[in-house]
């Protein structure tokens, strides 16, 4: 059997990963007056889709069959995260500047960056996330129930659920959440430099910034330490992006020129 609260952090998990970005996105759909948003989401979970399953994961399942960089992941652990890091900040940062400079073009703004970067964020947690916790769930009720085929795999299965802290999938639909603030953040900063006229140098400070972000948090999540620690760090993060993200909007809101009575 597998425990009630491992069942119920599972349910925290898809709650997050799956139900919440689909009932934003709804939301965000109804909100909107201009009728670009849902574009502006789209393109961003096109973005993230061709930066990471297409290009990023595949290059870096080519690299891990090379001995070499085998040996340079087990024997730099550090490197390696700040490596994984860079690349993960590289892809990402890339797909959002060809799509706001690009793709949006003159519709850009706060809202084409919201969008943008809640369409990235809600297509990660989708795709890493939001699928693997509602199969987990389904296969949780099935053992509980009995209706799970016993198969060589049961026993295993079974182990693999019950063993797992349920602190692991509370932390995992947390995570989940602010990395979408996180993500949205980042796009509409890098909107406001593309905005202003300064692409080159908003890439640079996004890339760095996104690259800093997802070093320091696996630094902490390989440390060894509560996985707290890392949904901590990353609430920080949240907290510093969201507010820079914050001042964008009321920049933006005064810029906006008074009607004339």
């Amino acid at each position: 059997m597998i425990p009630t609260i491992t069942i119920i952090g599972i349910c925290f998990s898809v709650i997050c990963s799956l139900l919440a970005p689909i009932g934003i996105w709804i939301y965000l759909i109804k909100k909107d007056k201009s009728g670009s948003m849902n574009r502006s989401i789209l393109l961003g979970m096109f973005g993230f889709f061709a930066a990471q399953i297409i290009v990023r994961v595949p290059l870096l399942q080519l690299l891990g069959a090379q001995g070499w960089f085998a040996d340079f992941a087990n024997g730099s652990p550090v490197l390696y995260a700040l490596f994984l890091s860079f690349t993960t900040a590289l892809a990402e940062t890339a797909s959002r500047f060809i799509i706001l400079k690009y793709a949006i073009k003159d519709a850009i703004g706060f809202t084409s960056g919201l969008g943008t970067g809640f369409g990235h964020g809600a297509c990660e947690t989708l795709a890493y996330v939001g699928i693997t916790s509602v199969v987990n769930l389904i296969v949780c009720i099935m053992i509980n129930t009995n209706s799970l085929a016993h198969t060589e795999n049961y026993e295993e299965i079974q182990a693999t659920l019950s063993s797992q802290s349920p602190a692991t999938y509370f932390a995992s639909g947390a995570e989940r959440l602010l990395a979408i603030m996180i993500h949205v953040a980042l796009s509409v900063i890098l909107e406001y430099f593309i905005k202003k006229g300064m692409s080159a140098k908003g890439f640079i400070i996004c890339l760095a910034a996104h690259c800093v972000y997802d070093f320091c948090v696996k630094l902490i999540s390989q440390s060894g330490t509560s996985v707290w620690f890392t949904i901590a760090a990353m609430t920080v993060f949240a907290a510093a992006f969201i507010a820079v993200m914050i001042m964008i909007k009321r920049t933006e809101t005064v810029e906006k020129p008074a009607l004339i009575k």
